[in-house]
């Protein structure tokens, strides 16, 4: 970069080049740096989470966000791992802290921004990776159920996913986390401590879909999914939807019939995620004698084929899934 704030990508190459980790601050407000950590190969971008910042998907394969604990404080970290491309990912992570810094934008909205601003350039149309493809057909599967029981509007206004929000879906005196497999038992990645965490004052249930490959002819694509969704919604939902759609790494196909073909393996199955609900807590470790400041990231999955369901759902949502919940 041109200016004082970053690195010059020359220089910047040169201190990946050495094997040494570094950290380099970013002049400007809120705090910033770009890290470079050869132990792990990768690269990123550190800045402080506020109470706002929910979970951030950026539908890339190489470039993806976490959460950690520093010194005692919560940060984000917008990680590129993939030491080849090393140099375009310092432009993004450049790109990110200008729109935080200059532009004051949430870390979130400066990832999904910049992110979008260069989907075609670094993805090509339509391209996800294979297992945000499969989580993308079980939102909209889920957001296509709810289209049925709510206002369009309100069930797309609650589709909050795409934008960064902890939960998938923020619906009448609930939240919702919609996942789904391709396995044939109910084996979900939970990406975080905080995933599974009820707002307070607000009941949280997971959606769990389990999908299956489809031959020609059986199922849907996510193209087709998607154009399913579209029919169903007016000219202002529409419009809402669309840039929801974008903002979860969507991008349209020159051929709609395209991709993989998923169908149903089985009915979808709700829980309530209380306190007998398996799940990691940051309280729960914590309680467990574990010295939080250590633990960088938590990713792990879950298996839910023996845990019993739930059968308090809200009307709506029991009836919504049982009516358009299956492909």
């Amino acid at each position: 970069m041109s200016d004082n704030r970053h690195l010059d990508p020359e220089n910047f190459a040169e201190a990946v080049s050495t094997g040494v980790p570094l950290e380099y601050p970013i002049v400007g407000n809120p705090r910033l740096s770009v890290f470079i950590n050869p132990s792990r190969h990768e690269i990123g971008l550190r800045a402080p989470r506020t109470s706002q910042e929910g979970k951030i998907e950026t539908g890339l394969t190489h470039v993806r966000c976490r959460s950690v604990l520093l010194a005692g404080k919560q940060h984000i970290e917008v990680v590129v791992d993939h030491p080849d491309m090393f140099a375009e990912g310092y432009a993004i992570l450049c790109l990110v802290a200008d729109r935080i810094q200059l532009s004051g934008r949430s870390v979130s909205t400066a990832v999904t921004e910049t992110i979008r601003s260069l989907g075609q350039l670094l993805r090509g149309p339509g391209a996800l990776s294979p297992e945000r493809e499969v989580g993308l057909f079980g939102e909209l599967v889920t957001l296509r159920s709810l289209i049925s029981c709510l206002s369009p509007e309100d069930a797309v206004g609650g589709w909050l996913g795409p934008v960064a929000e902890e939960h998938d879906f923020s619906l009448l005196e609930i939240d919702l986390e919609a996942k789904s497999t391709l396995s044939e038992n109910r084996e979900h990645w939970i990406s975080s401590l905080t995933q599974l965490l009820p707002k307070v004052g607000k009941p949280l249930w997971l959606v769990s879909h389990q999908f299956t490959a489809a031959g020609p002819g059986q199922g849907k694509t996510l193209a087709e999914l998607v154009a399913e969704v579209r029919a169903a919604l007016g000219s202002a939902a529409l419009a809402d939807f669309d840039r929801r759609l974008t903002a979860a790494g969507w991008r349209e196909t020159p051929m709609k019939d395209s991709g993989r073909r998923f169908r149903a393996r089985t009915s979808p199955a709700l829980y309530r995620v209380d306190e007998t609900f398996p799940r990691l807590t940051p309280a729960s470790l914590t309680g467990a004698g574990v010295h939080m400041s250590s633990i960088t990231e938590v990713r792990y999955r879950l298996d839910l084929s023996t845990v019993p369901l739930s059968h308090r759902a809200p009307s709506y949502l029991r009836s919504a899934l049982a009516s358009g919940g299956t492909i």
